[in-house]
């Protein structure tokens, strides 16, 4: 399929008009299958299908010789946000739809992510079309369920296929294609508090007095610890969610809270933990107080090199293509980079693609000469790389 400007558009319509809330991305995997058909009687692609459950599987597919001695990883993530009241759009959020002169496009998951995965799906399908010779391996992975829980690039890093990559670049939404060279990693925990229920006008031991001690030491201890990345600031650390209690005139017995923190690259995961865990166990030595601390979610941050190699190429290609300087920048968000960096022998991590502040919302949107843009960079990124 050789990609022009219509078939690239067309590729992100089909894409946007499969519904993946959450779910479903198996069939965004059998449409990919079903474009790269035409060139597995050639031995050309290998593609394996790695299922999660039900109608959920990531897919592995790769062009280029196995055993070459460069290899280059694109990724993208297949599911979507949920669409918040439905009726709020001002028209079918699965439809993909032009507008304001065919200059955007519109639907739920247009700019987060469908857009980059497509720039790169049409990527490797241009290169089988027009049968240039690769010297290295081009594998792109293409993951469930990173919206809420990165359980695909977390499979997909258990199972090894990112170990042998040299550099990989995720397509996930920047802004004005800024070239992301590092990320904070993301801890997400419970923290339960227990006391002794009793009526608000005798002792018992609240439950809830306990957990904003607490809130206060972590709070104290994590924003102010001393190391500050150049692009990403320091740690930061929020308590977002708190329950528990019974009545107003009843001492709460238990008290559940949760909380974030952005980890820079300075600090492992392992080290935020030790801090979080500290607090958990002074507490615990104090008189009456009891909390039990579980882990969410344990994301690694990612650092890169502003001068690296592959960082300032993106650029200079990106500033060719666009006519205009982007930016090197951190990501203050976590990506399925956050599970990638956990291979034993990750490679170095990119992010671009086609973002802008709709990211989420209602009435989301991509500009299509950014997609476009981003789609070229692309294959300007793989040609320059691989043959």
């Amino acid at each position: 399929m050789n990609m022009n400007k219509e078939k690239q558009i067309e590729l992100l319509q089909h894409l946007i008009q499969i519904p993946t809330v959450d779910d479903h991305e198996k069939q965004v995997v059998d449409y990919i299958v079903k474009l790269f058909a035409p060139y597995k009687d050639k031995d050309a692609v290998r593609i394996t299908r790695v299922p999660y459950k039900g109608d959920r599987e990531s897919v592995v597919v790769s062009i280029g010789p196995e055993n070459s001695d460069f290899k280059l990883g694109f990724s993208g993530h297949m599911d979507v946000v949920n669409l918040g009241d439905p009726d709020a759009w001002k028209d079918d959020p699965f439809s993909g739809k032009l507008y304001d002169n065919n200059t955007k496009m519109y639907g739920r998951g247009t700019t987060d992510m469908k857009s980059g995965l497509a720039g790169m799906v049409g990527t490797m399908l241009t290169l089988l079309e027009e049968k240039v010779p690769l010297k290295g391996e081009l594998r792109l992975l293409a993951t469930v369920g990173e919206e809420t829980g990165m359980w695909g690039s977390e499979e997909l890093t258990k199972q090894g296929y990112v170990d042998d990559l040299d550099v990989l670049v995720i397509g996930e939404d920047t802004t004005d294609l800024n070239v992301v060279y590092a990320s904070n990693g993301d801890i997400d925990y419970t923290i339960t508090s227990y006391g002794k229920v009793a009526i608000s006008s005798s002792p018992g031991i609240n439950a809830l007095d306990h957990m904003l001690d607490f809130i206060h030491m972590a709070n104290q201890k994590l924003r102010t610890q001393p190391k500050i990345h150049e692009t990403l600031g320091p740690l930061v650390h929020n308590v977002t969610m708190i329950s528990g209690g019974d009545q107003v005139n009843s001492i709460p017995g238990k008290i559940t809270a949760r909380g974030n923190v952005r980890i820079n690259p300075l600090y492992t995961v392992e080290e935020v933990q030790e801090m979080l865990e500290s607090i958990v166990s002074e507490l615990n030595s104090w008189p009456d107080y009891k909390f039990e601390l579980q882990y969410d979610y344990l994301g690694g941050a990612v650092d890169g090199d502003l001068q690296g190699e592959y960082v300032t190429t993106a650029k200079q290609m990106l500033d060719d293509i666009l006519g205009h300087p982007v930016k090197i920048v951190g990501e203050p968000g976590a990506t399925d980079a956050s599970n990638f960096v956990k291979s034993p022998s990750a490679p170095t991590m990119l992010v671009v693609g086609p973002g802008n502040d709709s990211v989420h919302q209602i009435d989301e949107y991509v500009d299509i000469d950014e997609y476009l843009a981003a789609a070229e960079f692309y294959k300007r990124f793989a040609k320059k790389y691989l043959s």
